[in-house]
């Protein structure tokens, strides 16, 4: 068999590998550093939306949030506790009863998905969040 020796002509094909873990070393570095940025740095700003007609009754529920968190049914106070059975109360009878749910802009989002749940949780099917109307251009 024959062997070919080797020249110094020939080229050297080995990969010099300290540049690809400089750069790998880089590139965790920035998504290190990037990640909690893109999961805590979303502005998000909730849309006004156009208000439908709702059809008004007799028996319609309005629950309203007020600062610092006071919930109301049907213009009255009540407990977290008592909206829940109050509203129970009435899924028994029809659970069809129209509910609005009007919580103030400055009420922490938790605080209207806690009353948000409270209401789903009450057997109540129909259940609508008022909204402030858009300007019409």
């Amino acid at each position: 068999m024959y062997r070919r020796r080797r020249q110094k002509s020939d080229v050297l094909s080995e990969v010099n590998i300290l540049n690809l873990v400089d750069v790998m070393l880089v590139l965790l570095i920035i998504f290190i550093l990037v990640a909690p940025i893109m999961e805590h740095g979303i502005d998000v700003r909730l849309p006004k939306s156009s208000p439908s007609k709702i059809q008004s009754s007799e028996e319609s529920i309005t629950v309203s949030i007020a600062p610092p968190g006071k919930i109301y049914l049907n213009e009255k106070r009540v407990t977290l506790d008592e909206l829940s059975s109050r509203l129970e109360q009435t899924a028994l009878i029809n659970p069809e009863t129209p509910l609005t749910l009007r919580a103030a802009a400055k009420i922490r989002y938790e605080e209207v998905v806690k009353v948000l749940d409270t209401i789903r949780n009450s057997g109540l099917t129909r259940i609508g969040i008022a909204t402030r109307p858009t300007a019409k251009r």
